[in-house]
């Protein structure tokens, strides 16, 4: 099959300048809370931009010509999503407080798709839209780098547990986060290779993430990104190329952590006599969570109410997404969750075959690849999926790759047209 180009669009397009000022800002959570005021009335700066993102694409975009399939299950995920609040008002009472505003904030990057898919209608724009997510990184390793150095040690300690941009999140959310971009960093590296321009700036790139995930000290985050990197590796149609040059990498690697990574990183096989009270937390919350969960065991029992002392006597979470979703929204809700996990998955599937490596397209579906295995595999660890500085990045790609497959099936829909009519014709 002939490769699929991007979008086929050759007027003048105006540029989403708040979409692209919004992805960038989104992970970057220090200068929201720090430097820009909130608007008070449930309104914030994120809130305002994502308005004008939506305006701008609703003026100046267009429609992709065919519907990509995963938007229908999108529309259902955002109403179950809205059915889950009402439970959750319904069970917190007077303690729900602003429960809409933290789900209104947590659905903005979903509806981003569908401003993406009307903004980045041709390669050059579907291009910059990519680029922005990465752009945070430089001044994310630079946060990062700054807070290590005021906290270092030889030996493993809590108190290197830094969280960069994230400040009101925590080191395992930054971890999540760089994972995520680390892998979509690699697997362009991979597929760029042969480009010096953007060779050097995907090596760049991906410095900054790794060396995010390095100093997170998150375990979850290690091994998620071991995984990711693995599936890159083994998707990759070209991996004999890379045994030499990845064995080189990894002994470098091995000989040159810090003591404190490697006594973290060895942490996570440690006996149940051994293992740190925050491991040991997680089996109590994850069977508390569980036993109250057969109380409720369809709609769960609403949006943001594990914590609820109710539900949890500790009042923690259960640092288990998937565990969150069943107790708060039931059968239904982790079935949704799975159904779109399944959706995400077949989009780099689907379409990879369709791009050469060399392309942004093919180094964007095998980095995104990694990044949803490390993404799921990371949700048995904690929430990686419903915190918006992180998900943002994550709904981009869905996006942008969804743009793609909508690009396939009208290509292949075309062709069956082409051979139909070619049969009446020779009928005829």
């Amino acid at each position: 099959m002939p490769e699929v180009q991007a979008v086929q669009v050759t007027e003048k397009i105006k540029t989403n300048w708040p979409l692209l000022v919004l992805i960038v800002l989104m992970p970057l959570r220090n200068i929201q809370l720090q430097y820009i005021p909130n608007l008070g009335g449930g309104l914030n700066f994120i809130n305002v931009m994502f308005l004008l993102a939506l305006g701008h694409a609703w003026m100046y975009g267009r429609p992709l010509t065919t519907k990509p399939p995963i938007n229908g299950f999108l529309v259902w995920y955002i109403l179950s999503s809205i059915i889950a609040l009402m439970f959750g008002y319904s069970f917190l009472g007077d303690g729900a407080g602003g429960l809409w505003k933290t789900l209104k904030d947590a659905l903005v990057p979903v509806f981003l798709v569908f401003v993406i898919q009307r903004s980045a209608v041709n390669k050059e724009e579907w291009k910059k839209i990519f680029v922005a997510t990465l752009l945070p990184l430089p001044y994310m390793f630079k946060v990062v780098w700054t807070q290590y150095r005021s906290v270092s040690s030889h030996h493993y300690s809590d108190d290197l547990r830094i969280s960069g941009t994230f400040m009101d999140l925590g080191a395992n959310e930054m971890g999540a986060h760089a994972v995520m971009l680390s892998l979509i960093c690699l697997g362009c590296l991979i597929s760029l290779w042969g480009n010096k321009k953007w060779r050097y700036i995907f090596i760049m790139f991906f410095f900054c993430s790794s060396l995010c995930v390095l100093y997170s000290y998150s375990r979850g985050g290690y091994i998620s990104f071991l995984l990711g990197g693995f599936l890159i590796f083994m998707k990759f149609e070209h991996k004999k190329k890379l045994v030499f040059p990845l064995i080189l990498v990894i002994t470098i690697g091995m000989f040159n952590l810090p003591k404190s990574v490697e006594e973290r990183f060895s942490s996570i096989n440690s006996s149940e006599e051994e293992r740190d009270e925050s491991a040991q937390s997680r089996f109590v919350f994850w069977a508390v969570a569980l036993e109250k969960y057969l109380e409720r065991p369809v709609f769960g029992f609403g949006y943001l109410t594990v914590q609820d002392k109710r539900i949890n006597p500790h009042e923690m979470d259960t640092h288990n997404y998937y565990v969150k979703v069943i107790v708060e929204r039931g059968i239904v809700g982790i079935v949704t969750f799975l159904i779109l996990l399944r959706l995400f998955w077949r989009l780099p599937k689907d379409n990879i075959k369709n791009y050469s490596t060399g392309s942004f397209e093919y180094g964007l579906m095998l980095g995104f690849g990694g990044a949803l295995a490390a993404m799921m595999l990371g949700n048995m660890f904690g929430d990686r999926f419903s915190h918006y500085p992180i998900a943002t990045s994550l709904w981009v790609y869905v996006a942008l790759v969804s743009i793609l497959d909508a690009r396939r099936i009208e290509m292949e829909n075309q062709e069956k047209q082409n051979k139909i009519q070619e049969r009446q014709r020779l009928a005829l």
